[in-house]
């Protein structure tokens, strides 16, 4: 892991899958802390999951952007 995210606050839409997802995960990797949003809950959770294990903190918000 490097750590130039490390005391940094990431927000990534459409998180909760695709490349939204492979960012939020690089993020998390890179130490960053992050704020995950997405419209679908069940695959956002699972991200966030997915996130947290490789050590990040998260939080989420289940919203639609698009309005």
């Amino acid at each position: 892991m490097t750590a130039r995210f490390i005391g940094k606050i990431a927000i990534v839409t459409g998180a909760a899958q695709g490349i939204g997802k492979a960012i939020a995960l690089q993020l998390a990797q890179e130490g960053a802390t992050l704020v995950l949003a997405d419209m679908h809950e069940a695959p956002l959770d699972s991200a966030a999951s997915e996130a947290r294990a490789i050590g990040g903190r998260v939080h989420t918000y289940c919203a639609d952007l698009s309005q």
